[in-house]
């Protein structure tokens, strides 16, 4: 039976017949900054709100932000390439092959996605300086804009004790790691820093990868408030295997369409910032950032030798004001964001040949944004908010081509959050969402597209709940997206393109129980259905988003000291990139693939060791038009850190 939202009429019911003294269990609500850009309890916030915290990725034995992620509910974690997080694409809500541009991921309440079509560059977050990611399921468009159709992922960094560490790694394919960080308060002053560097020879044949990377950031506080200035810096080397036919799939998948493309990255940031108190009851805080990019890679199958250099301008003050609406608790969220960015494209059929041509892109993108939240009792909040935003983009190479994509929008959203019972809520929302075109998708392989894409346009319906105690918690959302003028390629016409109307709905759980000091179990259930719902191709399902997603953890803690983790993760069959016909090319397999990890803490040392497809699952996460990318086989991780 398809998951729509009918089975959570069956689910909230139940709910509701919780005992009541087992609801005053509850844990305490804790506090977010994701779901309205400052601090506020999550249990008021008209949406699905994860948070992963600093003992839980260490627990886990994640070497990189996307493997903290993998066991999440509602998300879709897929990687081309290897184990440390290059090129990992993250899906929230079903949109497949262009999941990366429909998820949004901040580092610090700060964009990190590119302006072209490129992924995350995952790089810039040192795992060892992330004090915890929080993750709101579902648009987040009124506060964000752009990229937040499908949910939203705030890495959270800076907040460390005092101290020092110093952390290294050996494993499989000649993994290596070494990692420190430092953090200090002085005074007023507060200083804290992380660098990292990975390497691996890579499981597959050319996918050596090797990353450098520094966060830091230094913070000055004041009498009421605090200033700022965060810096990163990183560097990726990749080798591109590319993909394998299905024979060669079948035959061997450790071996590269390839054996001299690859791809370099070099990403740099810095990022000043306040938050000010300015009354009691109004507060004011502002960033101000740049980014420069600089991408290469050569593809010698394409033969595609491109140098890319990326600069982004931004500035995102705002105000969150107390007032009061009546005789009623009320505060209001105003802000203004603004980007400008600009990428040069030089373009070559080889790697040491002449340029074939460049281009030049300028976007500038301009919004303002309310969002107000209003108790109409004390467990009883409304939040109400609206977003006007505007884009300019112009291309223009140098064989003359031209092209402007100008496009503004407008959006709303209303939700309602009842909390039950402490640590047992309720919310539903609904509203408008949208998304503009990247700056590749202007693009084409041989010039301009010949009729600019539209935004994309979409209305949705969230309805769930989440219950939590000092044991326990449960969380449920079902949700129904409306999609107007999705922006995909296609490979008939080498070119993007407005598709028909698509509709995307689901049910995401997730659930943990400690059934012991001893033993915990934790899971999660994604049930969902991505379609066509007009034209040629009108229901037909959307390549590469499975049906179902499953994930189930056991984790067992015989001493203090110990931990001992299992993981395990279903992920349903999907039609393969491209094929929106759903009958091109063979289906990708779905796959179920074990992990443990255990970690041991003593003193001020931390050991940790992690098997990665325990059963050696032989797999393709992802796959185009027939062909296919094998995910990594077994493997083995082992670090040792010391806390100063």
């Amino acid at each position: 039976m398809y998951p729509r939202i009918k089975p959570l009429a069956a689910i909230l019911p139940a709910l509701f017949a919780i005992p009541a003294q087992a609801q005053q269990l509850a844990l305490l609500d804790p506090v977010v900054v994701t779901a309205t850009r400052f601090s506020e309890p999550s249990l008021t916030t008209a949406a699905n709100v994860t948070t992963i915290t600093r003992d839980e990725i260490r627990d886990s034995g994640a070497q990189t932000v996307p493997d903290a992620l993998r066991y999440t509910a509602g998300l879709q974690v897929t990687s081309l390439y290897g184990t440390i997080g290059a090129d990992t694409a993250i899906d929230m809500r079903g949109f497949g092959e262009g999941a990366g541009q429909r998820t949004l991921v901040l580092l610090n309440g700060q964009r990190l996605n590119p302006l072209d079509s490129s992924n995350v560059d995952w790089g810039l977050v040192p795992l060892d300086s992330v004090d915890r990611i929080e993750i709101v399921s579902g648009s987040a468009a009124i506060l964000y804009g752009d990229n937040a159709v499908g949910g939203v992922i705030n890495i959270i960094t800076g907040k460390q004790r005092d101290g020092a560490s110093i952390q290294a790694g050996l494993g499989s394919n000649n993994g290596q790691l070494l990692s420190a960080s430092v953090a200090k308060q002085l005074g007023d002053f507060n200083l804290a820093l992380a660098v990292n560097h990975q390497a691996t020879d890579g499981w597959r044949k050319n996918n050596e990868q090797e990353r450098n990377n520094l966060a830091g950031r230094l913070g000055v506080r004041f009498d009421r408030g605090e200033a700022f200035v965060d810096i990163g810096w990183s560097s990726l080397d990749v080798g591109l295997p590319g993909s394998l036919t299905k024979a060669q799939y079948d035959s061997n998948p450790r071996q590269a369409e390839t054996t001299d493309s690859f791809a370099e990255r070099r990403t740099a940031y810095v990022r000043p910032g306040v938050t000010w108190r300015l009354a009691d009851n109004l507060t004011f805080a502002a960033e101000l950032g740049y980014t420069e990019v600089d991408n290469t890679s050569w593809i010698s199958s394409w033969f595609s030798f491109s140098q890319r250099k990326t600069e982004t301008l931004s500035f995102t003050p705002r105000l969150q004001w107390n007032h009061g609406l009546g005789g009623l608790v009320s505060k209001t969220t105003i802000g203004f964001d603004y980007y400008d960015g600009e990428l040069t494209s030089d373009n070559s059929f080889s790697r040491n040949g002449p340029i074939a041509k460049t281009v030049k892109i300028d976007q500038t993108s301009q919004a303002v944004y309310l969002q107000n939240q209003t108790h109409l009792t004390s467990d009883l909040t409304l939040t109400t908010g609206a977003r006007h935003q505007q884009i300019e983009q112009s291309a223009s190479d140098t064989n003359g081509l031209s092209v402007n994509n100008d496009h503004s929008k407008t959006i709303g959203e209303i939700g309602l959050s009842y909390k039950v019972a402490p640590g047992f809520r309720l919310f539903t929302r609904t509203g408008t969402t949208f998304r503009f075109a990247n700056l590749d998708e202007l693009t084409t392989f041989v010039g301009f597209a010949s009729k600019p894409v539209r935004p994309e346009r979409g209305t949705f319906v969230d309805v769930g709940g989440q219950w939590s105690g000092s044991a326990y918690s449960f969380k449920v959302t079902a949700y129904n997206l409306n999609m107007t003028d999705e922006i995909a390629w296609n490979g008939a016409t080498f070119e993007n393109e407005n598709l028909a109307k698509t509709r995307h709905q689901g049910i995401d759980m997730a659930a943990s129980y400690e059934i012991s000091p001893l033993w915990q179990i934790s899971g999660g259930l994604n049930l969902q259905k991505a379609e066509f719902r007009e034209g040629a191709n009108s229901g037909n399902r959307i390549p590469l988003v499975p049906t179902i997603k499953a994930t189930a953890g056991l984790t067992f803690k015989p001493t203090q000291a110990w931990n001992l983790s299992l993981f395990a993760t279903h992920v349903g069959e999907r039609y393969a990139g491209g094929d929106t016909g759903n009958n091109a090319f063979e289906k990708l397999a779905a796959y179920t693939t074990a992990d443990f990890a255990v970690s041991w803490r003593q003193a001020a040392w931390t050991a940790r060791a992690r098997i990665v497809n325990l059963t050696d699952k032989k797999y393709s996460p992802t796959g185009y038009y027939g062909s296919y990318y094998p995910a990594d086989g077994r493997a083995f991780f082992a670090d040792l850190r010391y806390d100063f």
